[in-house]
């Protein structure tokens, strides 16, 4: 059995028998330190994420989409540290800096995938909706040069995948329909291809840009609608953290002054 499982699967009336208690309960040597690097990681992930955006120095250290990543694997692996700590069992003050980190972390998972999906200028700032379909204008006619006539049917595949949603939650719907069908309007589209005298240098060329057209699409139809549900993201996910964060540095300095430390 796995390190501290077989205390964190003991019934909670059971856990000051069990010879597990002083190294896994929340002030015991291992669960308080698993409270303090997850809090650490978390804080840490919140700090150079929030720097790296607005610090204008910044800029130069690596590509946006690069701190965001680390950022949700440390706000990830973090609160599942700090769920160790609590023994999974919270309650008082606490309880709320805990649900606030779940719901922050949660949020921060889904918020990834709305902001993965909302297309970014060079600068790394959000993309007017011109600007996306001036390049689908582009990928079009580039389509034709390389198929001619056959273009028609190939268009008419990607046309299948056009969807305008009229509401936030049916872009949620569109993003989600998009992840699932795109490899089969791929294949589809290798079906055509197939059935025509195309290189394998031209075949690989189309694809690409029939790849590239999908995208646009589908960027097309979620960026208005994922762009204002960013905005609400953040008035939910930013004020979460600020109340996470004070209720964490309340309980900590509670804790000290209690003297809850290392055991051994």
């Amino acid at each position: 059995m796995g390190i501290g499982a077989e205390y964190y699967l003991t019934p909670f009336s059971q856990r000051p028998f069990s010879s597990l208690y002083d190294n896994f309960r929340p002030a015991g040597s291992l669960g308080l330190r698993y409270g303090i690097i997850g809090t650490v990681m978390i804080t840490v992930g919140v700090v150079l994420y929030s720097s790296r955006k607005r610090i204008g120095a910044l800029v130069r250290l690596g590509k946006l989409k690069y701190w965001l990543e680390f950022h949700i694997f440390l706000c990830t692996v973090g609160p599942f540290l700090v769920t160790l700590h609590t023994s999974f069992k919270v309650g008082g003050l606490v309880s709320i800096a805990y649900w606030s980190m779940v719901v922050v972390a949660v949020s921060g998972i889904f918020g990834r995938y709305v902001y993965v999906r909302i297309p970014k200028n060079i600068q790394g700032q959000f993309a007017g909706l011109a600007a996306i379909q001036q390049e689908r204008a582009a990928l079009m006619q580039s389509l034709g040069t390389s198929l001619g006539p056959r273009a028609a049917q190939v268009e008419q595949l990607v046309a299948g995948t056009r969807t305008m949603p009229r509401s936030l939650f049916g872009a949620i719907a569109v993003a989600i329909r998009h992840d699932f069908t795109r490899r089969g309007t791929m294949r589809r589209v290798r079906k055509v291809l197939a059935s025509g005298a195309i290189g394998s240098q031209q075949r690989s060329r189309v694809l690409g840009i029939v790849r590239h057209q999908l995208d646009i699409e589908h960027q097309i139809a979620v960026t208005v609608p994922f762009q204002k549900l960013f905005r609400y993201w953040h008035l939910l996910h930013l004020p979460l953290a600020i109340v996470m964060f004070i209720i964490v540095a309340v309980h900590v300095t509670v804790a000290t002054m209690f003297g809850y430390g290392f055991s051994r």
